[in-house]
């Protein structure tokens, strides 16, 4: 079972409204509310935890830093990072209570979501990105390996772009032509990252990389 603090799992994690308090049949709904209200409060530590721990700390500012869009692995990641999947689902918890509130008084035929731009998410490895932006507005180069007691790790990057294939290439989706021009731009965060400067100092910086797609209007 998963106890609280301590978990090796998901440390820091304490469970709470567990199946037992479904009461039965009768109370299916009240139940699932319940549950998914717990998954939302897991959710939530996670990602506080998460930014706990991309904090630097004086005592050790060489500290190697997790980020939820960067890993170092010997081999192309399978799959999108864990913390950036609690991310979309958080957001999805809040658009679908959000959706809930707002159904009651909604047109059927208009029920539904869509997102306002498209965009596409894939793993990046250094070598293809070559340089970056660091916090500085400094061009470095983004280092392709890092080294590690057994060997050499290659670094990732877990991009998000608008896709210049979508359904929104030439306008946002929803806003009215008339009135408004749209347009879906990718947007920009810092991960840390192991580089080089231009005098040739490796070093961990937080770097700009590709993080969302969203609509800007003008």
């Amino acid at each position: 079972s998963i106890r609280g603090q301590g978990s090796l799992a998901y440390p820091g994690l304490r469970t709470q409204g567990t199946l037992e308090n479904l009461g039965g049949p009768n109370d299916a709904s009240r139940g699932l509310t319940s549950l998914a209200d717990t998954f939302e409060h897991v959710i939530e530590e996670l990602l506080d935890e998460q930014q706990q721990v991309i904090q630097p700390s004086k005592e050790n500012k060489d500290a190697d830093l997790y980020s939820s869009r960067v890993m170092l692995s010997s081999q192309v990641p399978l799959e999108p990072p864990l913390l950036f999947l609690l991310e979309e689902y958080k957001n999805y918890l809040d658009a679908a209570n959000m959706s809930m509130r707002v159904r009651r008084h909604s047109d059927p035929a208009r029920r539904g979501e869509l997102s306002v731009c498209d965009s596409t998410s894939e793993w990046v490895t250094a070598a293809e990105k070559k340089t970056a932006v660091d916090m500085s507005g400094a061009t470095v180069t983004v280092l392709e390996k890092v080294p590690v007691p057994k060997g050499q790790l290659k670094q990732y990057f877990y991009e998000t772009k608008c896709n210049s294939k979508g359904y929104t290439k030439e306008g946002c989706r929803g806003i009215d032509k008339r009135y408004w021009n749209s347009q879906c731009r990718t947007t920009q965060s810092y991960v840390r990252a192991l580089t080089m400067d231009n005098k040739k100092r490796v070093g961990w910086r937080f770097i700009r990389i590709d993080t969302s797609c969203v609509c800007t209007l003008t």
